[in-house]
């Protein structure tokens, strides 16, 4: 993970894609492209060509458009003046700290209100999704752990009942890209990060509101300060 890098001006794109015309949706191109985008496929700064994408795709250009306009939209790409569109860059170390202290915030807030709320089923689904995430670590599946952690917290935000809480997180989510710190996620955060939804789930069953907003609001804290130790390190590592 990069942060404040400078753009990468270049349209030669390292990923293969090869769709049937009459299948492809906006919907579907722009599900490829943000993908590429959090892979770090299509990197920070990279132009987004639409008759280039198109003709990799074999699809229309109408679709990518579409699908460049909706990235633009959702933070993932920036207009280039005076024409195109670039990959937008990653969020500096001040955006990173803004997002993970009122994610951490919110989180709480929707762990206490998900602790009035949760019922035996989804306690077991946090289990079972805990169990899932030490195997992977067994493998060193980092990239698919991630996506654990993020259905893990889907879950809980689901119990809180409170829709405004939900899309508030949900929204956060998109504009942070937090995805691309799977590009620096190191085993022993994981390990951690996994103790840490342990000590979660067991306040949730205790029905502990006021203590499972407390270790929400330190797990947050715990990425953070682990976010921004990988990223000073990986900065140092590229001078």
């Amino acid at each position: 993970m990069v942060i404040d890098t400078q753009f990468e001006d270049s349209a030669e794109y390292n990923f293969e894609i090869n769709l049937s015309e009459n299948i492809v949706t906006r919907d579907k191109v722009y599900s490829i492209l943000s993908k590429a985008i959090f892979r770090g496929d299509l990197k920070p700064g990279q132009r987004l060509v639409e008759l280039k994408l198109a003709k990799l795709m074999k699809v229309s250009r109408t679709p990518v458009r579409e699908a460049i306009i909706e990235l633009v939209q959702k933070g993932l790409a920036v207009p280039s003046p005076p024409k195109g569109v670039k990959v937008a860059p990653l969020p500096t170390m001040k955006d990173l700290t803004n997002f993970y202290d009122i994610r951490g915030a919110l989180r709480g807030l929707a762990a206490r209100k998900a602790a009035l709320n949760i019922a035996t089923k989804e306690i077991k689904h946090l289990e079972e999704n805990i169990v899932k995430m030490e195997a992977l670590l067994l493998e060193k599946s980092i990239r698919r752990i991630a996506k654990l952690n993020i259905e893990f917290h889907q879950i809980i935000e689901r119990c809180s009942k409170s829709k405004e809480l939900i899309l508030l997180l949900d929204n956060l989510q998109k504009k942070s890209r937090e995805s691309f710190s799977v590009i620096i996620s190191k085993r022993d955060r994981q390990k951690e990060s996994i103790q840490e939804h342990k000590a979660i789930v067991a306040a949730l069953n205790k029905k502990d509101g006021i203590l499972v907003e407390k270790l929400m609001k330190k797990h947050a804290e715990n990425a953070k300060k682990a976010l921004e130790k990988e990223i000073i390190f990986h900065n140092k590592s590229n001078n």
